[in-house]
């Protein structure tokens, strides 16, 4: 695993430096990449379709990093939305394949993945901030014949452990009716013995963030929801898969949902915050 570390010499050079971005045989291309910040460090897998396989405050991990059999459920990763459009499981030049890294830099990265047989092709930023934060920027574009409807959708795996929290004016489960305990418009999912197969909640935001419980930490998830934002049909703004038997959850985030023609890019900006409770 490669830590990147940038001492303050390297960063007054790359600054006063006019010759641009390093050429990408320069750039670290084989190996997970870990960025650290403060008490935040968070560990990105090029290889594997620049899927966040770590995110750690201190020595604690916040992200499921079990991996199946398929290498499917771990870390956090980002699709096309609506899954009709594809099924299972998700394309694996967006999901899986090797990314190029485009530029990296002390507290940042961008990578780009390849081009679907569909058309779409997704670029991913992650930056850390200075208040253990983090800043994720997926950009979907296409470049297929005709034009298609589509959002990004970022979807990180938990442990099934702790709770999550939202307000939402309303919510539909599928598999289980019991998931989701409401008070009002505030709800809470409970990742434990309460639940012992797999749902699936869809939930219509109406404010943010969404908060995610665990050993004293708190992870929470900003994204954009406002008067135009659209959704991809059959989904929803927040969605939340529990599977209690392989220990894991699914907190998941859908994109404006619009029409592309080629050449065009759905984005998706999402802000995670790391606090200690």
């Amino acid at each position: 695993m490669m830590v990147l570390r940038v001492s303050s010499f390297l960063i007054l050079f790359h600054l006063l430096c006019t010759c641009g971005p390093a050429p990408e045989d320069d750039l670290p291309q084989d190996g997970p990449i870990t960025l650290t910040r403060d008490a935040i460090s968070l560990t990105v897998d090029p290889s594997y379709g620049a899927r966040l396989t770590s995110l750690k405050y201190g020595d604690r991990e916040l992200l499921n990093v079990v991996r199946d059999s398929m290498g499917f459920t771990y870390g956090s990763t980002a699709w096309p939305s609506p899954q009709a459009d594809w099924n299972w499981p998700p394309p694996a030049a967006l999901d899986r394949e090797p990314y190029t890294v485009q530029k990296v830099d002390e507290h940042s990265i961008l990578l780009m993945g390849k081009e679907d047989s569909s058309g779409l092709v997704f670029q991913k930023r992650y930056r850390l901030g200075p208040d253990s934060d983090i800043g994720l920027t997926y950009w979907l574009t296409y470049n297929g014949d005709t034009a298609r409807s589509v959002a990004a959708w970022e979807v990180t795996r938990l442990p099934y452990a702790g709770r999550i929290e939202f307000f939402a004016d309303s919510v539909r489960t599928e598999q289980s009716d019991e998931v989701v305990e409401s008070q009002d418009s505030f709800r809470i999912i409970f990742l434990d013995d309460r639940h012992a197969q797999p749902a699936k909640v869809f939930a219509d935001l109406d404010s943010i963030p969404v908060r995610y419980h665990v050993d004293g930490l708190v992870l929470e998830k900003h994204t954009v929801v406002q008067d135009f934002y659209r959704v991809a049909p059959g989904q929803a703004p927040l969605e939340v898969y529990i599977d209690p038997p392989r220990g894991f959850t699914e907190l998941e985030l859908q994109g404006d949902y619009r029409e592309l023609r080629y050449g065009e890019t759905a984005t998706l900006r999402t802000r995670w915050r790391v606090v200690a409770e």
